[in-house]
């Protein structure tokens, strides 16, 4: 009989998971300030940056994610919008008018000011952007892809809770020796850890995380 070594956990923290596994820096609930007044214009889910000559091991690099190696000579700025459900991109990424992107990208100081200005139009437009040093692109995450983001932004990754949670188990079985010492995680990483250890393999520990539907 099975001990039971199910966890939930909420979407927003998963997606942070990967993106750290995969060497992001990230900032999760970066809110978007008014320019005036003081309601919110919005927030980001999670934001992040991997720079491009991340490896971590020295004897044996750590493999990660494709989407995110494949622009080897540029730092990656990653806005991911999250989803328990279906992915999808919210108005305040879709719509010019609002000039949320440009906010952002303000805010992140990446650009100078012209430039930013030239960004935020290619990210609404196509969801994401390419410099000499730098790749901006929205990402979104969820359980199940969206045609309509497909259709609309077809270079915007989707991706799905199956998937990340593949990474992360086998991220943790190349590498258990050296992800054993963790005490400085919080609390969803040990949780996540614990459960890889007493899976079988990897269908397993996926059945075992429960994504927390919001």
């Amino acid at each position: 009989m099975d001990i039971d070594i199910t966890m939930d956990i909420h979407p927003e923290q998963l997606a942070y998971w990967h993106l750290r596994l995969n060497g992001f820096l990230t900032i999760p609930n970066f809110i978007v300030h008014p320019d005036q007044g003081s309601n919110q214009e919005t927030e980001i889910d999670i934001l992040g940056v991997r720079f491009p000559y991340r490896a971590e091991n020295l004897n044996r690099p750590m493999k990660d994610d494709p989407q995110f190696t494949r622009y080897r000579d540029k730092s990656f700025i990653a806005i991911a919008e999250v989803k328990s459900g279906r992915c999808a991109l919210n108005g305040p990424w879709t719509n010019p008018a609002r000039k949320n992107m440009l906010r952002v990208l303000r805010a992140i100081g990446a650009f100078p000011k012209i430039e930013a200005a030239l960004v935020a139009e290619e990210l609404y437009k196509n969801g994401c952007y390419a410099s000499q040093l730098y790749y901006v692109s929205l990402l979104c995450f969820g359980r199940e892809s969206s045609i309509e983001v497909a259709e609309c932004y077809p270079h915007v990754p989707q991706i799905l809770w199956t998937e990340v949670l593949g990474f992360i188990y086998r991220r943790f079985q190349e590498y258990r020796y050296q992800k054993a010492s963790h005490q400085q995680w919080d609390q969803q990483g040990h949780d996540l850890w614990d459960v890889f250890e007493k899976s079988r393999d990897e269908d397993h520990f996926r059945e075992n995380v429960n994504v927390i539907v919001l």
